[in-house]
Formats: structure tokens, C-alpha cells, sequence
């Protein structure tokens, strides 16, 4: 019997070839959207999830307010993961990590200002589960010279040689650097990335004791049963045991003090699997993802799958005349109602196995181009987890059912009598239901071309906003370090060149992360803590952007106790409290417990120097002394860029031969801050066209059987002299009706 269920819906599919080929059109168009999308959100869910330990590994992180300033860093300071393991039994290892910033690597010819470099302190393998190829996970970071190198970063700097025991030189250091572990390469899905890891006993900071400057991500790893919350109110004594006294010595107060001001401190953990999705720190090692767009996107599939089912149903509704007869044949010769819903359903599981096979067809073949357009790497390899075949299978039966059920219930609801005897009425239920359909369709197609409008018009806003600075023709020249004492003479060669209009350095620029500082004001007492987010620069800085001077002046040349002073933004003023404050001083700790005494000589518009993201916070620009690692931003006129990169790289190469010229246009970095947005964009754009697509593809087979249906009257209204326009108005108007309404 069910080789006869097979045998005839086979026919009855290949029979009808061009109904069957609309829903399978249809159908593998929506079963590729919604495998690419369950893709997508898995890989997006499963963020961090090979570490082996994942359930156990905790982020700690720092929130606090400071005269209503928040402090929310998913950084700590340097002895807390000592303090980690000697104070609390549930700590079974714990790891610090702190981002690099370029540094000068050199094997041979080959040298790079790296910036994929992690340093970690030697129980980095003990809590991640990163892949060491090559190597002793145990001794990889136990010395300050040791480096292990990720499969990217080797071939970079050794092709295809054996790197394990390979010397580079870093910076101008004199001991060469070993290379003495080989890794693969981070998952994608790792909320940090790097090719070069080092050992954090290079890091000089790594070893102090102050408990009050926040630099090192810190993780840990707690014994399995642990109640994060329990834990979190016990870290908390670590604030009256060691931050207290510090804050105390720095600031002549104790903590009683400082929080009966209106300030608090506090510590808190982060599971690991909740980093990508669910943090929007200060800090944060790489740009997350937004839990929001995942349901979206899952949103997203379940309407493509309604949307494809709906064409089934409304064409299989839609030829439910051509099929009585068979229906009424077939129960008069004794065919059971099961037995005929067995038989549609069949029909169905069969459309929908061919359309997924299509499917796996169109995805294999456009793969490599959707992964071009959301930049991730996202495969599907069917054998290797034994669920994937099995979740295809169970697809095909849940397709197979949402589609199948109506038609297949309603044709087998047949009565023989009235069919064998042309009594058969199929208008008003039948009619209605493929105008519901017909409406549902079209009303979730409008939902995902307005989601997507939405989002679109929020990435063009984010890239469009004036952001309160000029942020085009800006060329960023990296490791302005390298210039050394040589700044100033590189500064003015530079704007000897035609198409040069500024040129500044500085530490920081706007959408990379402030110093998040304490500042006091003058006459008031310490426990009054300001945070600024400070920013060191040069002269010609606020030309070089273009920030709007709303009072006073920025830094001069002319005024050489510039070098204390200080310009803030227009949130600063406000959380200073401060009506005038053009003159006023502003207190800054430095060595020794001593303060700095800075006037503020001016007051800028305010600016987003983080992303749109987030409210725009105070902002404080200092006075560099000497020549830090930063940029050299460089203002352009739009004109011949390539010529202009050509001179100002002769000139860089002039002065250093040592450092590689490096540079990046810092429009394209702010591109880089809304990457989650841009992706999103592509997507919605996408599959809203599959959408739209599939509806139309279920329209065209609706009016072509309604069509069928009409042709003698078609007929003789061409006979009558009728026009192809005024038939084709007459087929679709009523479908037309639906979609207008």
C-alpha cells in the first residue's frame, strides 16, 4: 500500500509539472532561507561554546557611579585574579587578558605592526579550550619572551615553515622573542580573536598592586554547583579589604565617605556564554552581537516557512476541482478517508523532499556569496553531527504537514455522490480560506520589507548622523611612536604637500576607547569623583577633525602653560556642574599621590567619540607631552587620494625605515562599529527579496489555475472582442482587491 501511495503521488506530481513546479520554486527558495537563517542564528547562539569549561568560565567586571557618571567596564585591575584564587575556595584557575596595541614584530624582512596580539597570563590553556597543535599547553606562557603563534599568524611571518622555535624580534628589545607553540586559529564564534599570543609576564603593569586602574580582562573559572549570585555578594569584601585603603590613600577618604557622597563601587561576574549577546560594556575586547536580532531573524524563518506553506495550501485548494473526481472514484471503489489523506499528505512529503533537495543545491552554490555578504564563515557539513541529517528529515515532515494537512483533509472530505454527479460546490469555504491565505501572506511579507526598512534606515542613520566632528578625507597613520623625537619636523614636512589641509597625533581618537579617568575639582572635597574620558593630544587636534568651540580656545603653541590645561566637551561641564567654566581648575591624581592642577581653557560641542550606541559621556582633551603610541591623523583634501598617500608615504619613509607605513581612513573605522548593524542589513535585505519572492511565486500559480478554471469564459470574451489587457485585469482583480485591502 505504501509503495502505491508513492507510485501514485509521484505521478501525480510529474503529471502536473508546472503546479508542481511553482510550489517546489516556492517551497526550496524558503526551506534555503530558513537553513541559511538557522545557521546564522545557531552560529550567533553559539558563541564560545567549544570551551569545554564554558558552564563554569566567568568574566568579571566593574560597575559603579561616580557623580551620576556610570561605570559598567568589562575590565579589572591587575591583582584580581591573584586575589581570586587566594581568597575564594570556589576559584579553581584564573586567566588575565590585555589587548596589545601595535608592536613592531620582525622575522628576517618580514615585519608587521601587529595588533592581533593577546597577552595571557599562563593559565590561559588550563580555562579556554583553544587547540595547541604544537607545544606544552602548561609551559607555552610561563616566560615573559615566549610566544605562541595561532595558524594565520605563523603563515604570515613564516609561510609554510615549521614555526616552533623561530626567533622574532620585538620592537627594539634585544632579546629575541621564541615562538614555542603553535594553536589553530580562533572559531569565529569566539568573542576574542588574535594570531599572536604572549605571555603576560611581558606586560610590566601585569604585577602591580593598585586596585583602582582597570586594564585586564580577568576571567575565572568556578568549581562546577557554584551559585554565581552567592559569589558575587562574597567578591564584594574585596572592595573593603583592598580597594578602601587605596581609595583612601589616593583620595584622603575612606569608603564610608566616599559612598555617603553618592558614589558606589561593586563587583560582578558574567558567564561566558552570555558575553556576546548580552554585554554592551565598557571595554569590551571586540564589538558584540544584539540578542534582538537573533529573535528576529528566527521571526524571520518561521514567516518564510507560513509564507511558502501558504502557497501549497492555496494551490492545492485552488485545483481541489481537477482532483474530486478522482476523489470521488477512488472512495466508491472503497478508498478509506485515512487511506486518501495518507495519499495527499504523500504528495506533499514528496513535493517538499524534492524542494529541499533544491534547496541544499542552491544553498552549496551561493553559500560562498551570502558568507561574502554577512562576513561569516557559515557551512553545513551534513555527516559530520549526527543531528543535522535528522533536523532535515524533521523539517521535511513538519513542511510536509503544514502545508499538506488543510488540502489533504479537504479533498479526502469529498462526498462521492455529489461529485460523480457535477454537484460538487467548492466556492464559498474554499474561497474564503484562500483569501485569508492571501491576506496572511502579503501581511507578513509587508511585517519583513518594514523590518528591514527599519533596520536599513538605522545603519544609514548611524552613518550618516553628524557626529559632531568632520570625519571624511581623515587618513590615519598608526605607531606615530616610531617618529620618536622627530614628530614635530615629520608634522611639518607633511604639510608641505598640496592636498595636506591639518596634521595632529594623539593617543586616542574618537571610536576608540577614551582613558576613563578621575578627575576632582578644585575647592571641592575628593570624595566628589568625576569620571572624564580622557584623550591625550597635539596642537592642531581640534582643527584636525573639526570640533565646534563653543567657549574659549583649544591648545596653543603661543601659551606655553598649555601643557597642564585642559579642553572638555559640553557633557563634562554638565556633570562638573560648572555655569562658567572657562578658568576653572580641575585636579587630575598623578605619581606620588599628587594632583595636577589644569585650567580649562576651552569648552567643544559635544561629539560621539564612542558609538551611536551609547549616550554621549564627558570628555576631556589633554595636552600629550612628548610623542606617545598613537595615530598621526592626517586632514585631505578629496582630490587625487592615491597621490597623496604616495607623498606622504615617501615623507614617513624619510624618517623611519624601521616602522612599515600603516595607515587606514577613519571613516572606514566607524564603518567598522556598526558592523552587527551592516550585517543585519544584508540579511533583512535578502530575505525580504525571498519573501516578496515567494509570494509572488504562490500569485502566479494562483491566477494561472484560476485562469485554467475560466478559460471558456475567456474564450468567449476574446470572441467578443476582449483584449489580453482586459482578461488579465479581470483574472487578478479580485487577488488585487486582497493585496490593495
Amino acid at each position: 500500500m505504501i509503495k502505491n501511495f508513492f507510485l501514485t503521488a509521484f505521478r501525480n506530481v510529474f503529471k502536473n509539472w508546472s503546479y508542481s513546479a511553482i510550489n517546489i520554486i516556492g517551497l526550496s527558495t524558503g526551506l534555503a532561507a530558513i537553513i541559511y537563517i538557522t545557521l546564522f542564528v545557531q552560529f550567533e547562539l553559539g558563541y564560545d561554546k567549544f570551551h569545554e569549561k564554558g558552564e563554569d568560565i566567568y568574566r568579571i567586571g566593574v560597575y559603579g557611579m561616580m557623580m551620576n557618571n556610570e561605570i559598567n567596564q568589562a575590565v579589572t585591575a591587575a591583582p584580581m585574579a591573584e586575589a581570586m584564587m587566594n581568597d575564594y575556595p570556589e576559584v579553581v584557575s584564573a586567566c588575565r587578558l590585555r589587548e596589545s596595541g601595535d608592536w613592531l614584530i620582525q622575522y628576517g624582512d618580514v615585519k608587521f605592526n601587529e595588533k592581533e596580539w593577546i597577552f595571557a597570563d599562563s593559565t590561559f590553556f588550563d580555562i579556554f579550550s583553544f587547540k595547541l597543535l604544537k607545544g606544552d599547553p602548561k609551559t607555552a606562557l610561563t616566560k615573559p619572551n615566549n610566544i605562541v603563534m595561532t595558524e594565520t599568524g605563523a603563515k604570515k611571518y613564516f609561510g609554510s615553515d615549521n614555526p616552533i622555535g623561530k626567533m622574532l624580534r620585538v620592537e627594539s628589545d634585544t632579546a629575541l622573542y621564541e615562538v614555542v607553540g603553535l594553536m589553530e586559529d580562533p572559531p569565529e564564534n569566539s568573542h576574542f580573536h588574535f594570531d599572536l599570543l604572549g605571555s603576560m609576564a611581558r606586560i610590566p603593569g601585569s604585577r602591580n598592586t593598585f586596585w583602582v586602574s582597570h586594564n585586564f580582562h580577568t576571567y575565572v573559572q568556578l568549581k562546577p554547583g557554584t551559585d554565581p549570585d552567592v559569589f558575587t555578594e562574597k567578591m564584594q569584601l574585596m572592595i573593603e579589604k583592598y580597594v578602601g585603603p587605596q581609595i583612601e590613600q589616593v583620595l584622603g577618604i575612606n569608603m564610608e565617605e566616599f559612598t555617603a557622597s553618592g558614589n558606589s563601587f561593586s563587583y560582578f561576574i558574567q558567564p561566558l556564554y552570555d558575553i556576546h549577546l548580552h554585554s554592551d560594556l565598557q571595554y569590551e575586547i571586540e564589538t558584540n552581537g544584539n540578542k534582538l536580532y537573533v529573535y528576529i531573524f528566527i521571526s524571520i524563518a518561521i514567516f518564510i516557512l507560513v509564507i511558502a506553506s501558504i502557497n501549497f495550501t492555496n494551490l492545492a485548494t485552488a485545483r481541489a476541482s481537477n482532483r474530486s473526481k478522482e476523489v470521488g472514484i477512488r472512495k466508491v471503489v472503497g478508498a478509506m478517508k485515512k487511506q486518501l489523506v495518507l495519499q495527499f499528505l504523500t504528495e506533499a512529503f514528496i513535493i517538499t523532499l524534492i524542494s529541499l533537495t533544491a534547496a541544499v543545491v542552491i544553498l552549496e552554490l551561493f553559500m560562498p556569496a551570502l558568507n561574502n555578504m554577512v562576513q561569516i564563515p557559515l557551512s553545513i557539513d551534513y555527516f559530520s553531527c549526527w543531528y543535522i541529517v535528522p533536523s532535515l528529515l524533521l523539517l521535511i515532515l513538519l513542511v510536509s504537514l503544514m502545508a499538506g494537512s488543510y488540502p489533504a483533509f479537504f479533498l479526502a472530505s469529498f462526498r462521492p455522490v455529489s461529485v460523480l454527479k457535477g454537484k460538487l460546490k467548492l466556492g464559498a469555504k474554499s474561497g474564503v480560506l484562500r483569501s485569508v491565505l492571501v491576506i496572511t501572506q502579503f501581511v507578513v511579507s509587508v511585517f519583513i520589507l518594514l523590518s528591514t526598512y527599519t533596520v536599513s534606515s538605522q545603519l544609514r542613520y548611524m552613518l550618516n548622523k553628524d557626529l559632531g566632528f568632520e570625519k571624511e578625507n581623515l587618513l590615519m597613520i598608526r605607531r606615530s611612536d616610531a617618529l620618536d623625537n622627530q614628530m614635530e619636523a615629520f608634522k611639518s614636512e607633511l604639510k608641505k604637500i598640496t592636498s595636506v589641509e591639518e596634521v595632529s597625533n594623539s593617543n586616542a581618537y574618537p571610536g576608540v576607547n577614551f582613558s576613563n579617568n578621575a578627575f576632582f575639582l578644585e575647592g571641592e572635597s575628593t570624595s566628589n569623583t568625576y569620571l572624564l574620558n580622557q584623550a591625550w593630544v597635539s596642537y592642531d587636534y581640534g582643527k584636525t577633525f573639526g570640533f565646534e568651540l563653543l567657549e574659549g580656545r583649544f591648545f596653543s603653541r603661543d601659551y606655553p602653560t598649555d601643557s597642564n590645561a585642559i579642553v572638555i566637551n559640553e557633557a563634562a561641564v554638565k556633570s562638573l556642574g560648572l555655569e562658567d567654566p572657562i578658568g576653572k581648575n580641575i585636579l587630575s591624581p598623578w605619581e606620588n599621590n599628587e594632583f595636577i592642577k589644569r585650567p580649562i581653557i576651552g569648552v567643544v560641542k559635544d561629539f560621539n567619540f564612542k558609538s551611536l550606541h551609547t549616550k554621549i559621556e564627558p570628555a576631556a582633551f589633554t595636552l600629550m607631552p612628548g610623542n606617545w603610541e598613537g595615530v598621526v591623523c592626517v586632514k585631505l583634501k578629496p582630490d587625487n587620494m592615491s597621490s597623496s598617500i604616495k607623498q606622504i608615504q615617501q615623507v614617513w619613509e624619510s624618517f623611519t625605515t624601521e616602522y612599515p607605513f600603516e595607515y587606514f581612513f577613519f571613516d572606514d573605522h566607524l564603518k567598522d562599529l556598526y558592523k552587527t548593524e551592516q550585517r543585519t542589513n544584508g540579511i533583512f535585505i535578502l530575505f525580504s527579496a525571498l519573501s516578496i519572492l515567494i509570494a509572488f511565486m504562490g500569485l502566479l500559480g494562483l491566477i494561472s489555475f484560476i485562469a485554467e478554471q475560466r478559460k471558456k469564459e475567456i474564450g468567449v470574451r476574446k470572441t467578443f472582442g476582449s483584449t489580453s489587457t482586459n482578461i488579465v485585469l479581470l483574472i487578478s482583480k479580485d487577488i488585487l482587491k486582497l493585496i490593495k485591502n
